[in-house]
């Protein structure tokens, strides 16, 4: 599927900036907000011992896709949203 989006130039800055602190092309970037978002598992969701296998299953092979790192400061957030499951 292709979408045409329009952004306020600020917006456009501040994705752009965020996709060149990660290395990637801001279309890469913006998919991969976009599959995160839409993968994500509603907030009341236990996840078994196998579904978090296989969970970090996907998340390793994502951010092996997006060039993700851990080397990136991890904000309270993000411990924080860990500690759900």
């Amino acid at each position: 599927m292709t979408v045409t989006l329009t952004f306020r130039p600020e917006v456009e800055a501040g994705l752009l900036a965020k996709a060149q602190e990660r290395g990637m092309a801001l279309q890469d970037y913006l998919q991969a907000i976009v599959e995160l978002d839409v993968l994500r598992l509603p907030d009341n969701t236990r996840l078994s011992e196998t579904s978090r296998e296989e969970a970090v299953r996907r998340m390793l092979e994502f951010g092996a896709k997006y060039r993700l790192s851990l080397g990136e400061p991890v904000t309270r957030s993000l411990l924080h949203e860990g500690h759900r499951f």
